[in-house]
């Protein structure tokens, strides 16, 4: 029996094969004009019969450079190939953008219940002047149960007076119009199931991982502030004496990487679901984010801080916190420290890369204890090693990641500091291993 995919409406559009590209990505940018989303099924006919096509090596990949070189604003489309029950062969290419309008090599249309219609100058400049400046606000959250203890208790702290009731969230931008919590709620709840890694290499590449930290699952400001908290702990100062008054010189720019992060968090990509991360090197710190710079803006504007907020309700509430600031300035101090070669930008991501001035003390020691200098038996410096690497971890993170009993973890950590190899600062709930 033939597969039958269903009724063309104004978010479906059926194509019987690739010669009728064209049509089918007119009708793609018709429905995200008209609702943000949409999806087009090639090898279908018109009554939602699936008849299949041939699908070569090459063919997701015409529809690819398509989509890439005749739809402004750039846009990143889902290209999947089904097979039905019979065995016939289809390609869906589906899309979910708010950069609305949409053109295709640059006409723009509007979908009309399973028509595309050009767009009227008049329209066109209502859709401009109406568009949907915060992509998160109209996407409601899966999760409708959230509580928001861990950012009241913020905004508190630092002045606010937040109410726990709907007309408080709505004015915070963290309601959709018909009244259910949108993704900024989501991303602001202490439900967010969001990961927020730090992930470490040995060496300068990602050939041999060292540890991998998830220090999210919670409200995005209480994990923006763990993450910085994290890194901040791998700063070391070098004092350099010679030839003329001491010099105090820092690992890394601290507010360089600071607004790294925070722009990593507030403009990326989170409709799509995907966190930023952190990556940590022997010689370099690299923050990585989905999105990049905002199509309207040039590289030159970018480079100098002109911006205009991604996701605006989140901004607001980092900006509520003193997180972020409106002044734009956060690109150009990355580009005062370490130049624009800091900046990678993609068509889909953002790498910022915050190179170290010197070989770090964790980078040396680790290298002292995998040439044994010390002299230690393989048990104790397998957990020198893992606590120079973690340097928040709790005993039994040791345990469970070396397969070493409690007990003997605690007996090796005793030793090591009656050794003056190790030690511990900080309190019980915020405390770190140091290697003096």
């Amino acid at each position: 029996m033939m597969a039958n995919l269903g009724a063309e409406d104004e978010y479906t559009e059926f194509k019987g094969n690739i010669s009728q590209l064209d049509e089918g990505l007119i009708s793609l940018t018709a429905m995200l004009n008209r609702h943000n989303h949409g999806a087009v099924f090639f090898g279908v006919d018109d009554n939602g019969d699936v008849i299949g096509m041939d699908i070569g090596k090459s063919t997701l990949e015409k529809f690819r450079n398509a989509i890439r070189s005749s739809i402004q604003p750039r846009l990143l489309a889902t290209i999947t190939k089904h097979t039905s029950d019979d065995g016939k062969d289809y390609v869906e290419v589906s899309a979910r953008a708010y950069e609305v309008p949409y053109s295709y090599k640059d006409r723009y249309y509007i979908r009309n219940l399973s028509s595309d219609e050009k767009l009227s100058p008049e329209i066109l400049i209502r859709i401009v002047e109406s568009r949907q400046t915060d992509p998160l606000k109209e996407q409601a959250s899966d999760n409708q149960d959230l509580t928001f203890e861990s950012m009241i208790s913020l905004m508190s702290a630092h002045g606010y007076h937040p109410r726990n009731e709907p007309e408080f969230y709505e004015s915070c931008g963290m309601m959709t119009s018909t009244g259910k919590y949108n993704m900024t709620a989501y991303l602001l709840s202490d439900q967010n199931d969001y990961s927020m890694q730090i992930v470490r290499f040995m060496g300068k590449g990602k050939e041999c991982m060292s540890s991998r930290e998830d220090l999210g699952h919670c409200c995005i400001l209480v994990a923006w502030k763990r993450m910085l908290d994290r890194i901040s702990s791998f700063m070391n100062t070098r004092v350099e004496l010679s030839g003329g008054p001491r010099k105090e010189i820092d690992l890394f720019d601290m507010d360089s990487l600071r607004e790294a992060w925070t722009n990593a968090c507030v403009h990326n990509r989170w409709r799509d679901s995907l966190p930023p991360s952190v990556f940590v090197y022997d010689d370099r710190i690299e923050i990585f984010s989905y999105g990049t710079r905002p199509y309207h803006l040039s590289e030159e504007e970018f480079f100098k801080g002109k911006s205009r907020p991604v996701n605006g309700a989140l901004f607001d509430a980092f900006a509520r916190m003193g997180y972020v600031e409106k002044s734009g300035h956060g690109v150009p101090t990355i580009v005062d420290a370490y130049g624009r070669d800091a900046f990678i930008l993609t068509e889909n991501d953002t790498t910022v890369t915050i190179p170290f001035k010197f070989e770090p003390d964790f980078v040396t020691k680790r290298k002292g204890i995998e040439n044994n200098d010390l002299n230690l038996s393989d048990k104790e410096r397998a957990v020198l090693k893992y606590l120079i690497d973690n340097n928040t971890a709790k005993l039994g993170n040791v345990s469970d990641e070396l397969d070493m009993t409690l007990s003997s973890v605690k007996m090796t950590v005793s030793k090591l500091k009656d050794m003056g190899l190790l030690r511990n600062e900080g309190t019980n709930r915020n405390s770190k291993w140091v290697v003096p």
